[in-house]
């Protein structure tokens, strides 16, 4: 099979479920205008500037050079608050982000069309506003979400209330959610089983950062979890140490997924891709390109926390052996019904590994496999494709994908983690669906203590 259509997750979304030509699919989400409209004042906020960034990355995946960022001149040669020894401006970093056609003048915003609202912009019809504040992340439609007081504590929420804004966009374009961009959508990283109106939801200001751990797995996951990470404002970045853990290469399809990939990297290995992009952000970095299996053991010079990105259940159950002190994890849905889930797990747990990561069992194996044979052989938008039936069975296993899932998963993944160094509120599983954002489940542990984190390092946060 060939043609970038037919290797995208996210593409996959409408052939899966509309029988929808992979090209066609492509071309859909092409023409699909968005503007991101920055005001003056994104230029003085640490976080309006990183949901920006995140929200270019992640809707120029989505929509591929539909995406137009409308800032004035003061804002595009203001200094970039992230990672200050890069010396770029706020321009520059959207520039190397997101290609100079992407740039325009506020003045030459196109009405009409989708648009997501930063900062003091002007709002216009169909404006979409994104806010944050403390812990908390926002959005929805400008003329009845009033801007929040945007308390910078946790820069995870400007991140997570990109990925939102960006969710709502593509559930309404892919006409998942008939309420999407027109309802209120918000999720509180500190107390994510709260209304993000409640006064606990707000959070504390971050003083510690993790001072160094494992990324298990380099894809989706993995690259959302280093863009949380490396984006939170280390004092000084030189003191973490993050150990990349994967053996595959980059291939195309994980450009669409992975916030931190491009084509250039294509064929070049995950964990060096990740390293360079670390290293020129002034951390530290170890590579390891074997899998983690039943033989693994952490040893006690290593980082003793892991985060982990696998998107297997036998892969997984071999972290309660791993003899890391804390282990964060977080699954995603993969099928065009469930691709917006997330599911997240801490070790140690109540629960045994075989009780959160089960094996499918024989009946449901003998399930899939009937369904994607029916799949590739009776799915017209698969028969369109070049290749022989072994070809399409296969692109019929693989999963739906698309980056906002990953992203705002990487904020609960993470959050879990700065809680755990403020003795904040724990939680042994956690589950919600960014389709259905007011549904979650959760198993409450507690608070954090002290012992909880011994072993661990820390580093100390920029206050911001």
């Amino acid at each position: 099979m060939t043609g970038d259509a037919q290797l995208s997750r996210i593409s996959k979304l409408f052939v899966d479920r509309d029988q929808m030509r992979a090209d066609e699919a492509l071309a859909r989400r092409q023409a699909f205008a968005v503007t991101l409209a920055c005001g003056p004042d994104v230029a003085e906020s640490y976080v309006l500037q990183l949901a920006v960034l995140t929200a270019v990355r992640l809707a120029n995946r989505c929509f591929p050079g539909a995406v137009r960022v409308a800032l004035d001149r003061s804002l595009a040669d203001a200094p970039l608050r992230l990672w200050p020894t890069l010396g770029l401006t706020f321009g520059a970093a959207l520039w190397q982000t997101a290609g100079a056609a992407t740039l325009i003048d506020s003045k030459d915003r196109a009405e009409g069309t989708p648009v997501l609202l930063f900062g003091n912009a002007g709002a216009v019809k169909g404006t979409t506003r994104v806010t944050f504040d403390g812990w908390i992340a926002k959005t929805g439609p400008a003329a009845t979400v009033e801007r929040l007081p945007e308390r910078q504590y946790c820069s995870l929420s400007g991140v997570l209330a990109a990925a939102l804004a960006v969710a709502e966009l593509f559930f309404a374009f892919a006409e998942i959610s008939i309420e999407a961009t027109r309802r209120t959508v918000a999720v509180s990283l500190w107390r994510p089983d709260l209304d993000a109106n409640d006064p606990e939801a707000l959070g504390v200001p971050v003083e510690a950062l993790p001072g160094d751990m494992w990324m298990l797995g380099l894809g989706h996951l993995g690259n959302a979890y280093l863009w949380s990470t490396a984006t939170l404002p280390y004092a000084h970045p030189d003191p973490l140490e993050i150990v990349l853990n994967d053996f595959d290469r980059v291939i195309k399809e994980n450009v669409d997924t992975g916030i931190l990939f491009t084509r250039g990297d294509v064929g070049q290995y995950k964990t060096r891709t990740c390293a360079a992009w670390l290293e020129a952000r002034g951390f530290r970095t170890r590579i390891v390109e074997r899998p983690l299996d039943e033989h693994f053991r952490c040893r006690e010079d290593e980082p003793r926390l892991a985060l982990c990105g696998f998107d297997s259940n036998p892969a997984r159950r071999h972290l309660a052996t791993a003899e890391f002190v804390r282990v964060v994890e977080a699954g995603l849905g993969g099928t065009a019904e469930n691709f917006d889930t997330i599911s997240l797990h801490t070790l140690p747990n109540p629960r045994r590994p075989e009780e959160l990561w089960p094996d499918v069992d024989q009946a449901e194996r003998e399930k899939q496999h009937a369904h994607r044979t029916r799949v590739a052989n009776e799915n017209r938008a698969y028969l369109a494709l070049d290749g022989d039936e072994c070809g399409r069975y296969n692109l019929a296993g693989q999963s739906v994908a698309v980056p906002f899932v990953g992203a705002a998963a990487s904020t609960l993944v993470v959050a879990e983690v700065l809680r755990l160094l403020h003795g904040g509120p724990s939680y042994e599983s956690f589950k919600v669906g960014l389709g259905a954002p007011g549904d979650r489940l959760n198993e409450p542990g507690g608070r954090y203590a002290a012992q909880d984190f011994a072993g661990l390092k820390c580093c100390d946060a920029r206050q911001l």
